[in-house]
């Protein structure tokens, strides 16, 4: 538009797009759809206990029945799903687990069908979630629960080495990082305590553990001086365990097992 002064203006209006409703991809609500779900399963889980009767004899107890479907537990729970195997391959497979608590195992079946666990519960039941799910290979409910332990727990000298042990033999290497880091902490701060109330026993300490210790101290003295840390062998596991993921490697195992998984993809690539 040219005025009288001979200045050329423009008028630009900007129609408003419409926000068409387009409804979600219907998959994950489907598989969820399926928890529990008595008429398509072809397996039942039943969680039991043994008991013994007033005549000496044994009673398997049934606490709890939970149908399942094979092809899901292959994907998530691939060790649940080994014992759950038909060799006829018709009618429902029923398989016995000790071991669990029902409630326990509910939450566990409820993750593996892309449910999500209240975090309340998985604070309350982290141990034992952790348990079943290392068990079972359900990798990220175990991390999941292993973080949720982790915020939740107060390391102390009394309950740190309990800690350390507990977390290399299911390979938690969250729960070892933060232990290991609280030793040299409070070696420092507090060392007649430490020295006093943990003990180190030959018999007990696996000597991967010492490597882990040398490793938090190099890694404190560097975020001490503010140094970056780009090198695997010092990197901090939450780091690593992304790394992983973005490659679609196994995101669980120890600390070496990450290192190593990721020095061998770097290699292949």
């Amino acid at each position: 538009m040219l005025d009288g002064y001979g200045t050329l203006s423009f008028i630009i209006s900007i129609k408003d797009e419409q926000n068409h409703f387009v409804p979600t991809n219907p998959l994950s609500n489907a598989i969820r759809g399926l928890f529990l779900d008595e008429a398509s399963a072809d397996v039942c889980i039943e969680v039991t206990m043994s008991e013994t009767k007033e005549d000496g004899k044994k009673k398997v107890k049934v606490l709890g029945s939970y149908p399942a479907h094979r092809f899901i537990l292959k994907t998530c729970a691939p060790m649940l799903a080994a014992l759950c195997e038909s060799n006829s391959g018709e009618g429902t497979t029923t398989v016995s687990l000790t071991g669990i608590r029902p409630s326990v195992f509910f939450l566990l079946l409820l993750y593996v069908y892309g449910g999500r666990i209240p975090k309340l519960e998985l604070k309350s039941e982290a141990k034992e979630i952790i348990d079943a799910a290392d068990k079972y290979s359900i990798v990220n409910l175990k991390l999941e629960a292993e973080a949720v332990y982790v915020e939740s727990t107060r390391i102390t000298v009394d309950n740190a080495i309990d800690n350390l042990l507990y977390a290399d033999s299911k390979n938690l290497a969250l729960l070892k990082e933060t232990v290991i880091d609280f030793l040299p902490d409070n070696g420092e701060d507090n060392g007649e305590e430490v020295i006093g109330k943990i003990e180190f026993k030959d018999s007990d300490m696996p000597g991967n553990i010492v490597k882990d210790v040398l490793v938090a101290v190099a890694r404190i003295k560097k975020e001490v001086r503010n140094e970056v840390i780009s090198g695997l062998n010092v990197m901090r596991v939450s780091e690593l365990r992304r790394k992983l993921d973005e490659k679609g490697l196994n995101v669980d195992g120890s600390r070496e097992t990450m290192i190593e998984a990721l020095k061998s993809s770097a290699v292949d690539s």
